[in-house]
């Protein structure tokens, strides 16, 4: 089913996951693309703008990580072998926070854990700020902007969206690069550039339409939380003010890294993010 608000752009990538392909279907008719590895607990991993759930096991997680725990490798909207609408109302956040409720109500999840990077922290937030009761810890790598007023976020906006529209993912990676420290793996930029540019657009375009910010359901988020963020992404330390506002939230930096090595440093991150889950569900 093709849903009415946005158009599609064909994916041929192939898949590798060890599992058959399955899917299932958004409330507006988007098909959805999910893999499970592991057995244990219930963590739903995902990622934010660019690559596909694969990247999880490139990076160094999923092998450990699903040593002891059931992970979701979860192609959100526009991702890899999920359907790729391109409107900004088919791309909006509310979207993405109602896709992870229908693939926990799909595969019959009771409390997992969430574990989201970049974009996917907003997406994390907003789904325990809908559904409070759903996951049992929340791992949120990245850092959150500081608040901007309406009139920033438009102009902010339409910067955004000229830049990708003219140089499509250089006009994010390119400053991304320059700001790491150590080098980054050509591999990863690979897999970030051959991920389709137009649900990108329609995510930026949706983003004024939010009327929500995280920083107003701080206080409200209950369940567990673990913040991680580069030292280098986050040098006015905005994670751990982030942290504070949460009722149950602990704050750890990545020394010497920025957004991107510091997810890439997983040998580094996958034990903090294990010992926190085991705290966590005890």
């Amino acid at each position: 089913m093709t849903p009415s608000d946005g158009s599609f752009s064909s994916s041929a990538r192939a898949t590798r996951y060890r599992l058959d392909v399955p899917f299932f279907e958004s409330v507006d008719g988007v098909r959805l693309h999910y893999a499970i590895e592991g057995s244990g607990p219930d963590l739903i991993l995902h990622l934010g703008a660019g690559a596909d759930s694969e990247l999880w096991r490139e990076a160094g997680y999923l092998e450990p990580l699903a040593v002891s725990h059931r992970c979701i490798l979860f192609d959100h909207r526009g991702h890899g072998s999920s359907d790729h609408p391109t409107s900004p109302e088919a791309n909006h956040l509310n979207r993405y926070a109602a896709d992870v409720i229908a693939l926990a109500a799909h595969l019959r999840l009771s409390s997992p854990a969430f574990f989201g990077w970049s974009n996917g922290i907003a997406v994390g937030l907003r789904v325990a700020d809908l559904r409070p009761d759903l996951f049992s810890a929340l791992i949120l790598f990245g850092a959150i902007a500081p608040p901007r007023s309406p009139v920033e976020l438009v102009a902010a906006t339409a910067e955004r969206v000229a830049g990708i529209r003219e140089m499509g993912w250089r006009y994010i990676l390119d400053d991304m690069v320059a700001a790491e420290k150590l080098p980054v793996p050509q591999w990863f930029l690979d897999r970030v550039v051959a991920t389709d540019t137009g649900p990108l657009l329609g995510y930026t375009q949706a983003r004024p339409a939010w009327n929500w910010s995280p920083w107003d359901v701080l206080p409200r988020i209950s369940c567990p939380a673990l913040l991680l963020a580069g030292e280098l992404e986050d040098p006015d330390d905005v994670m751990g003010e982030v942290a504070a506002a949460m009722q149950d939230a602990r704050r750890i930096r990545i020394r010497e890294r920025e957004h991107i090595n510091a997810f890439l440093a997983s040998d580094l991150v996958v034990p903090i993010v294990t010992d926190f889950l085991a705290v966590a569900r005890a």
